[in-house]
C-alpha cells in the first residue's frame, strides 16, 4: 500500500485525478482477495486501505470506485461487501455476457443513495433499450481486447444517440470545463475544438432531383449547382439557377459563420443573411430575409437552412424552410459532390 502510495502522491502533485478501483469484483471468489467474509472480511480489507490512503497519506485526487460482479449466485449479495457511503464515491458493476438484469441495477441503486454507478467492466456495452431502462449508468469501460465482441452497427447506434458522450464530442470538452477547473487545471481550447468538429462544405455541388423531397413547386426557385469556399470563419458560396426564358442567375454571397449579419443584394431586392453553427456543431444554419415590393406594399422572404454534410462527405443535405407572400415551402435538398461523382 505504502509503495503504491509514493506514486500517487505524484499524481496528486501534477493535479491528475485517479479512478481509483481497488479490490475490484470483491464479491467473487476467483481473486485472492474476494468473497471474503466474517472478521477478516473484504469489507474491512477495502476500509483499511482507505483509511490508510486519506487519513495518513492524506490522497486527495483519488476517485474511489467500490467495483462488484453481478450477484448471481448465493454469497454474492451486494449489501454483504458494501463498506459504507463514507468510504467510495462511485459503485461499479462488472458485467459479461450482455448479462445486464435488472434485479442487479436496483440492487446497486438501492446502496448508492444517490452517489454515480457505473459499469466497470463490460465485453459488450448496454443497448439503447437497456440504458432505457437502467438510466442512472454513468459510463461504461469495454474490456481490451473485446470491441468487436458488438457489431459496427450497434456500437454506431450507441456511439451516436445524443445521451452518449465520448471524447471526441464538444459537448464532452464543455462538461468537463468546471471539473477541470476544480483540480487546477486549465480549460480545453472549445474554440480549436469546435473549429475542428465542424463540417467543411468547399466544393461543387450538383443538385439530385431524385433523392430530394419538394413540393409542387419541384425544384423551381432552387439552386442547379453551389460551388463553396469554406476558409476558416468565411464562407464563399456561388449559386446557379436554371432560367427557361433567359440566362441561367448566378447569385455569389459571402458570409461568415459567427452569426454576423452579412448584407447583399438580389436582383434589386436587399438581403440579410446569418450563419452560425447548431449547438452540436456538426450543422450550419442560415437563415435569409430578402425584402420585395408587391402592389406597391413592401414584403418580406424569410428562408431558414440548415446544412449537414452526409455519406463521409459526399452528399450534402439541406433543409429549407420559407415563408412568403406566396405560401410556405418546406423542401429536403440532396446535393452530390461533383468530384465523387
Amino acid at each position: 500500500m505504502d509503495t503504491i502510495a509514493v506514486y500517487l502522491k505524484q499524481l496528486q502533485d501534477a493535479h491528475v485525478p485517479v479512478l481509483w478501483r481497488p479490490y475490484h469484483e470483491m464479491n467473487g471468489s476467483w481473486f485472492w482477495w474476494g468473497a471474503r467474509t466474517g472478521e477478516y472480511s473484504t469489507r474491512r480489507l477495502y476500509q483499511q486501505l482507505f483509511d490508510r490512503y486519506v487519513k495518513h497519506h492524506k490522497l486527495n485526487n483519488l476517485i474511489w470506485v467500490w467495483s462488484v460482479d453481478r450477484p448471481n449466485k448465493p454469497g454474492m449479495e451486494l449489501s454483504n461487501y458494501y463498506p459504507g457511503n463514507d468510504y467510495l464515491d462511485i459503485l461499479a458493476l462488472d458485467v459479461y455476457g450482455s448479462d445486464f438484469q435488472q434485479s442487479y441495477y436496483d440492487s446497486l441503486i438501492s446502496l448508492s443513495k444517490g452517489k454515480p454507478v457505473t459499469l466497470g467492466e463490460v465485453g459488450n456495452p448496454p443497448t439503447l433499450e437497456i440504458l432505457k431502462n437502467q438510466p442512472n449508468w454513468t459510463y461504461y469501460v469495454i474490456w481490451a481486447g473485446m470491441v468487436r465482441n458488438t457489431l459496427k452497427k450497434h456500437l454506431e447506434t450507441l456511439v451516436n444517440d445524443p445521451r452518449i458522450l465520448s471524447l471526441e464530442d464538444l459537448e464532452y470538452w464543455k462538461a468537463i470545463d468546471p471539473y477541470r477547473t476544480v483540480c487546477g487545471l486549465p480549460p480545453l481550447p472549445l474554440r480549436e475544438k469546435a473549429q475542428m468538429a465542424q463540417p467543411d462544405f468547399s466544393g461543387e455541388w450538383i443538385f439530385n432531383e431524385e433523392k430530394s423531397i419538394l413540393d409542387d413547386w419541384g425544384p423551381a426557385f432552387l439552386p442547379y449547382k453551389l460551388e463553396i469556399n469554406q476558409n476558416g470563419n468565411d464562407l464563399n458560396i456561388k449559386s446557379t439557377f436554371i432560367r427557361e426564358f433567359q440566362d441561367n442567375r448566378i447569385e455569389e454571397e459571402a458570409l461568415t459563420l459567427d452569426g454576423r449579419e452579412c448584407q447583399s443584394e438580389v436582383e434589386n431586392a436587399p438581403r440579410i443573411k446569418t450563419a452560425s453553427w447548431s449547438e452540436k456543431g456538426d450543422s450550419l444554419i442560415i437563415v435569409s430575409k430578402t425584402g420585395i415590393h408587391r402592389g406597391g406594399q413592401p414584403m418580406e422572404i424569410v428562408s431558414t437552412e440548415t446544412w449537414t454534410l452526409q455519406e463521409n462527405g459526399k452528399t450534402l443535405s439541406i433543409q429549407q424552410h420559407s415563408k412568403s407572400f406566396w405560401g410556405e415551402r418546406n423542401t429536403a435538398m440532396v446535393f452530390n459532390k461533383l468530384d465523387l461523382l
